[in-house]
């Protein structure tokens, strides 16, 4: 080997040996510094503030809007529609046309038998009227037996049963047929029958066209032919199923709050109507409901029936008042039942916060002040910084709880009581301590 080989292999070494030294010292040093002088951090808590405002407890759900008054409209005698003067949509007042039907032959030939049977059975009246006028002429001078007027009189009085009972018969049969009074006394052939509407509102759906032939409501065995539905609007109705877990609290009369999935910007008021006595189980599911009728109490033109909307009721409502966060207000119960999880159903626990000192003015507020008030700093404190304070409450949602007493607007607590809690009593481990300065 040269000697010039042999330098650059020393100088090679040289540096490697270097390199070592430098790492052995960088991990000893770090090992020294994590040792003697790593700070360890402290736990913090986030704080919230008691605020003043409005707490509703109420019980979400959906709901269709429905019609309280809906009437079927069918014809009272089969045959053709001939015309069809009202369309879906259109609004109608008691009494219009709706339909013009050109009867079935039968039913006129009916109708002229039962008036033909008032004819003959006025004949018969006045004949047997004027017998029995001769048959007491000759009882009266003795000439004829009581037993043989007492018949004639009892043949009367059934005839006269039977006229009326005949004319019975044809008001039905007329009244079926909506004639008019000309067409009651003509003996011209009834070659249309009115259709009209027996309240007023809106024709919700027409079932017929012209041309088609419809069954008797009153005689066919399927029920008849459904030509119209009409829907009162001036009275709407929220339908809406309540679980058997919330209808313990609803009561009639309580105030609602809806809004409406075509108009979402808009809310309407409304008040239960009705709850349904007995609860009913769904087809595939276990969940028992109770149907529930709400009043809508604006009346909006644009709001149809089918409708999908929310419903908020309103359980209890209170303004201007002290609250906090749900997260903020923890319940407690004793040490025994919290390590056995064993709860007395129905007992209630002590309610809780932990309160924090209030925030220190910032250091130029004297400064500042003219320029209005300064925002509470979202800072978060130490756990020995919290003291536990137990609360009597009012309302309780699922996102905001009444503060009755324990607590003022403005003071500051714990935003995570249970997380504090359960710091305090050691629950849960300690988070992993970091670098000074991260």
């Amino acid at each position: 080997m040269t000697e010039t080989a042999k330098r650059k292999r020393k100088k090679r070494s040289l540096k490697l040996k270097l390199v070592v030294a430098i790492v052995v010292l960088a991990s000893v040093g770090t090992g020294v510094y994590f040792k003697f002088f790593r700070t360890m951090p402290v736990d913090k808590f986030a704080v919230t503030q008691v605020a003043k405002g409005s707490v509703v407890d109420k019980l979400a759900e959906t709901g269709t809007i429905q019609l309280v008054r809906t009437v079927e409209v069918k014809s009272t005698v089969a045959g053709e529609v001939r015309k069809l003067p009202v369309e879906a949509g259109d609004e109608v007042v008691e009494g219009q046309v709706l339909a013009l039907i050109e009867p079935d032959p039968t039913q006129s030939l009916q109708l002229y038998q039962k008036r033909s049977a008032v004819d003959q059975a006025r004949i018969r009246l006045k004949e047997q009227e004027q017998d029995v006028a001769r048959r007491k002429s000759l009882y009266e001078r003795k000439m004829f037996s009581t037993e043989e007027y007492e018949r004639a009189a009892n043949n009367l009085t059934q005839t006269r049963n039977q006229l009326r009972l005949a004319e019975l018969e044809v008001e039905v049969l007329e009244a079926k047929a909506n004639l008019t009074p000309e067409q009651k006394h003509s003996d011209l052939k009834t070659d249309e029958i009115k259709i009209i509407a027996p309240i007023g509102g809106v024709v919700i759906r027409r079932g017929v066209e012209i041309g088609e032939v419809v069954a008797s409501g009153l005689s066919s065995f399927t029920g008849g032919t459904t030509m119209f539905e009409i829907g009162d609007p001036s009275q709407m109705i929220v339908k809406s199923e309540i679980s058997e877990v919330d209808v313990g609290r609803l009561q009639v009369g309580q105030p609602v709050e809806i809004v409406a999935d075509a108009f979402p910007d808009t809310t309407y008021h409304g008040r239960v109507r009705w709850v349904a006595p007995v609860g009913e189980k769904k087809a595939g599911s276990t969940l028992i409901t109770f149907e529930t009728e709400i009043e809508l109490l604006d009346h909006e033109p644009r709001l149809r029936q089918g409708m999908s909307c929310d419903v908020d009721i309103v359980f209890a409502r209170h303004d201007s008042t002290a609250y906090l966060p749900a997260e903020a207000v923890l319940e407690v119960f004793p040490e025994d039942q919290e390590k056995t999880q064993e709860k007395v159903k129905g007992q209630k626990g002590r309610l809780i916060a932990y309160l924090a000192p209030p925030a220190p003015p910032p250091a130029d507020s004297v400064a500042n002040t003219a320029n209005g008030p300064h925002p509470t700093p979202a800072d978060s404190l130490a756990l020995d910084q919290f003291t536990e304070v137990e609360l009597k409450v009012g309302i309780e949602t699922s996102t905001r709880t009444e503060i009755l007493t324990g607590l003022a607007a403005g003071d500051r607590v714990a935003a995570n009581a249970q997380q504090l809690r359960d710091k305090k009593t050691g629950k849960v481990a300690a988070p992993k301590p970091v670098e000074e300065g991260n």
